[in-house]
């Protein structure tokens, strides 16, 4: 039996995020973007200097991904749109799922040839309601009847995708064509057995190891997507974890989003560092962030 890795995250920014989510690393900017989606907005943050900028919305949005140096691509409740970062404007792209008024987007990252996966889901969460899309120009659903959809990504040598249907409570794999962005055979490599434990946001490090966030679990955890072994964990002082994604000038922080939004105000007393953004050092350097192609 492998010994598992262990690493204690700690906040690098202290804030009440209703649900963070969405992490990534800007190269260029060298800054943490990332979004809010029940406080509607989405944020960057330079760990140097701390400072931060928030751009309120006046929808949910679910995931952000980088277009240029000062352009990025949101999925938002109803449509993609790009904004500008210096002027904030907006141009909205593609309408979607115009006959489901109650869904909105959730977690989604770019592929190795700049097309955007994401998922959409029913506000309440109800089964069944949602896509997995691909927007290459062109909206194209990918998976259908996915409850929460969550975590897409992608092995090293891109012949891998991952993505989690989080109430289901498995991480699956597909066998992934990068030229026409067909996946096929899909097969459950992690189950997440923990009570009250949902896999949430995902990436993959330059070995080609899956790290996850385990809503209700307070922790990400590190896996071996051939062999389905936990090989690392990163504690984080506050249960409700929702993404991850490296970063750093040699990328090999790992960054983490958290959630604030309690059933009950019990849970926020005992869990005051919820909604923060933590960061650990992890020694071990990430995939860089792929950026969005029109």
């Amino acid at each position: 039996m492998n010994r598992v890795q262990n690493w204690e995250a700690k906040i690098i920014h202290r804030e009440k995020l209703l649900l963070g989510e969405a992490a990534f690393w800007h190269p260029e900017l060298q800054r943490l973007l990332y979004v809010d989606i029940e406080g509607e907005k989405l944020a960057w943050f330079d760990p140097v200097s701390r400072q931060k900028q928030d751009y309120l919305l006046d929808k949910k949005v679910g995931t952000i991904v980088p277009a240029d140096r000062h352009q990025v691509v949101v999925a938002i409740q109803g449509s993609l749109a790009l904004i500008d970062l210096r002027d904030h404007i907006i141009k909205t792209l593609i309408t979607l799922e115009d006959d489901k008024p109650a869904n909105r987007c959730n977690d989604g990252k770019c592929d190795a040839l700049g097309r955007l996966w994401f998922g959409t889901m029913h506000i309440e969460a109800k089964p069944g309601e949602g896509s997995l899309y691909c927007y290459d120009g062109q909206l194209t659903k990918m998976l259908d009847q996915i409850s929460i959809s969550n975590g897409v990504c992608w092995s090293p040598d891109n012949t891998v995708m991952y993505h989690t249907d989080s109430l289901d409570k498995e991480i699956k794999a597909f066998d992934f064509n990068l030229t026409d962005k067909k996946i096929a055979n899909p097969r459950v490599i992690i189950r997440i057995e923990e009570e009250g434990c949902l896999p949430d946001g995902m990436c993959v490090d330059l070995e080609g190891m899956l790290w996850v966030a385990i809503w209700g679990g307070g922790c990400v955890n590190r896996y071996n997507p051939v062999s389905g072994e936990l090989i690392g964990v990163v504690r984080v002082n506050a249960p409700l974890v929702t993404s991850c994604a490296f970063g750093g000038s040699n990328m090999t922080e790992l960054y983490i989003t958290t959630a604030s939004k309690w059933p009950d105000s019990t849970m926020a007393a005992k869990y005051p560092d919820s909604g923060s953004v933590f960061v650990v050092e992890t020694d071990i350097k990430g995939l860089a962030t792929n950026f969005f192609q029109s």
